[in-house]
């Protein structure tokens, strides 16, 4: 007689690398404007399909940011961007950078499927005065789902620099009700606007020590709850 018994994954411990890119300089009484270059990727201690990721603090030592400036008041919210399945009402000048974002969906725990994936393009726009709308889309063949789904990112500073925090909803956490998407790899590139104090992103040495390392440092809170940080040196101050 066969005996079948089966067992429930057990959703191993999510891994976590970043890197970056900011341009050195910068001063109190000569602010540098810098675009940013941020890159991350996940994995497990043993090689299964991560826990989802539902929140992000993306902290960047030494910058500050003013997006009110980079189209003159004009912004693409994330309501806007949702409201109309589509970034095309967007004006081009609110446009701010561009990005992707690899994942396999499956269950969380179980071994990679590399033929259920959902792979995304990322394009960043300026949200509002104190945040970055944040739009993930793609189709088939590239996601197993067609996602349009923009996300309110909140831009925050404080004594050693500023910070990007978002929740992700669960349209991009389950794609496809039941599975989960185990994020592998996001790349992105937020460009140089404005100068000085009116620039996107700036710099002026505030937290940041001339000839120090500048440090991106990520806190990741996947959905059961556990919290982890991972940081990089992405420069020179």
């Amino acid at each position: 007689m066969a005996l079948c018994v089966t067992a429930a994954a057990i959703a191993a411990t999510n891994q976590y690398a970043v890197t970056g890119s900011i341009a050195s300089g910068g001063t109190k009484s000569k602010p540098k404007a810098v675009g940013v270059k941020f890159n991350y990727t996940i994995r497990t201690d043993d090689g299964t399909l991560s826990n989802p990721v539902k929140t992000y603090k993306i902290h960047f030592q030494g910058l500050k940011s003013a997006p009110k400036y980079v189209a003159n008041g004009k912004y693409c919210s994330a309501a806007t961007i949702n409201a109309a399945a589509s970034d095309s009402g967007c004006s081009s000048k609110t446009h701010v950078g561009t990005g992707e974002v690899k994942a396999f969906v499956g269950a969380a725990g179980n071994a990679i499927d590399p033929n259920v994936k959902c792979n995304l393009k990322l394009d960043i726009y300026a949200g509002s005065a104190r945040s970055l709308t944040l739009y993930l889309h793609g189709q088939s063949p590239e996601c197993i789902a067609s996602i349009s789904q923009a996300i309110d990112a909140k831009l925050t500073t404080d004594s050693t620099g500023g910070a990007l925090t978002f929740t992700v909803p669960p349209t991009l956490l389950h794609p496809v009700t039941g599975l989960d998407s185990g994020i592998t790899q996001v790349s992105s590139t937020i460009r140089t606007f404005g100068k000085g104090k009116k620039a996107l992103f700036y710099s002026d040495g505030t937290g940041c020590k001339s000839g120090s390392k500048r440090q991106i440092e990520v806190t990741f809170t996947d959905e059961t709850g556990t919290a982890s940080k991972a940081s990089n040196a992405a420069g020179k101050c």
